[in-house]
């Protein structure tokens, strides 16, 4: 008679970083965020008009200065202004659509699905940034063509300023993503609160306008004015884009997904 005995060591389990490592999740989220169609004619028509005001100088030469700074800051504003409206669909979109619940099934760790979807964003960012740069670059080599002076000299700080000028519009869009989990509130926030407050901020509220307007506290940023101004900066940035993402998180962490 024979007598056998049963292997009662558990199967071997596979973690879930090894099942769905960040790499994937940033390509699965960063491809999300730009497969809409919203998206894509945001993108369209941010690329378009980006390109419309590198050109602006050119056309204008004795009113805008023919350096870096000048054709760089109009590019900012467009980017600063439509960059945003993309990221905060990378964050929203989903919930609007319900779609969110097969997200979080795949990966029940949300805040590894939100980091993705933010770096995502700061990539996308970056590029417009680089595309900016890019056009700006050609549009100064058309004005250097006509007989124009063209200054080509640049410090490194403003281009970096020019940069994080970018990329803070970016996250700020983000924060308000993350916080209201709503397309068209998120973007009309976004849009219209740090625009009321520059419009507010006279009077009693000028001393607080110098710290919380965005109109002058990301100018410094664009500018790379750092000297006198970094802590209205870093309470601005703390306002506007801190205090909302840490909200927002936590609302996406704990919302209930139906």
């Amino acid at each position: 008679m024979t007598t056998s005995t049963l292997n009662l060591a558990p199967p071997p389990t596979t973690t879930r970083d090894e099942a769905i490592p960040f790499g994937r999740l940033l390509r699965v989220e960063w491809g999300k965020s730009l497969d809409t169609r919203a998206a894509r004619w945001l993108l369209t028509g941010i690329a378009l008009l980006t390109a419309c005001a590198a050109v602006v100088p050119v056309f204008l030469p004795d009113q805008i200065e023919q350096g870096w700074l000048s054709y760089l800051a109009l590019t900012g504003l467009v980017l600063a202004l439509l960059l945003p409206l993309v990221s905060i669909l990378t964050l929203t979109s989903e919930w609007g659509q319900r779609s969110v619940l097969v997200t979080f099934t795949q990966e029940p760790r949300r805040h590894r699905v939100v980091a993705a979807k933010v770096l995502a964003g700061l990539i996308l960012a970056l590029l417009g940034a680089a595309f900016a740069a890019a056009v700006t670059a050609a549009a100064m080599a058309a004005s250097d063509t006509l007989g124009r002076s063209v200054d080509w000299s640049v410090d490194g700080r403003y281009l970096l300023g020019f940069t994080l000028f970018v990329l803070v519009n970016s996250l700020m869009g983000m924060a308000f993503g993350a916080l209201l989990l709503n397309t068209p509130a998120a973007i009309v926030v976004f849009l219209v609160l740090p625009s009321l407050w520059t419009l507010l901020s006279f009077g009693w509220l000028a001393d607080a306008g110098r710290w919380l307007d965005t109109a002058k506290t990301y100018r410094y940023i664009l500018e790379a004015d750092w000297h006198g101004h970094t802590r209205p900066i870093l309470v601005s940035l703390a306002v506007w884009v801190a205090l909302p993402f840490a909200a927002g998180i936590v609302r996406t962490l704990r919302r209930e997904v139906s």
